[in-house]
């Protein structure tokens, strides 16, 4: 009897193990699911004509049109509005990493070294504008510095990312 009492014992603690096992993977599905949203609408933003021209701006105009010294308070609308383009995105993409919303190797692994880039050819207006606000852009910062330290090849190696080059040559025109 003692004996029975303990295999039904151990039974019931087996399946409450795995019921536990069982509700934390639903609750990690489910949490996953509740961003795929703003994760798609994320990389939506990012193939439009004005992203493009707002990176392009930035690393190829930026710093010729104004002065590293220049708050991005004072920048004219125009310029404002390219900056804004690329940096609230990733701001708000830094905050999502920082708050484990979702994770740094689906930012680092798709947008790469142009976080980085864009970051450096920012981060002059973004320190003078700091004088007037201290925290302003804090997570696009963390994001650059996340990025720089994370190569995108360390983060598609860990994704285990493969490749499939042409199975022959493209015919010449």
């Amino acid at each position: 009897m003692v004996m029975e009492n303990f295999v039904f014992a151990l039974a019931a603690l087996l399946i409450s193990v795995i019921a536990l096992g069982l509700a934390a993977w639903q609750i990690h599905v489910a949490r996953g699911a509740n961003h795929l949203p703003v994760v798609l609408d994320a990389f939506k933003t990012s193939n439009y004509p004005e992203w493009f021209e707002a990176q392009e701006y930035i690393l190829n105009r930026l710093s010729r049109e104004h002065a590293a010294g220049c708050a991005w308070r004072d920048l004219p609308q125009q310029a404002r509005d390219q900056v804004n383009t690329i940096g609230l995105f990733y701001d708000d993409l830094g905050k999502l990493i920082a708050h484990q919303v979702i994770g740094e190797d689906l930012v680092i692994g798709s947008y790469g070294d142009s976080i980085v880039h864009l970051w450096d050819a920012l981060a002059p207006y973004v320190y003078a504008e700091r004088a007037h606000m201290p925290d302003f852009w804090v997570y696009f910062e963390d994001l650059a510095v996340r990025t720089a330290n994370t190569s995108t090849r360390a983060v598609y190696a860990k994704l285990r990312l493969r490749k499939r080059p042409p199975r022959r040559q493209p015919d010449a025109a």
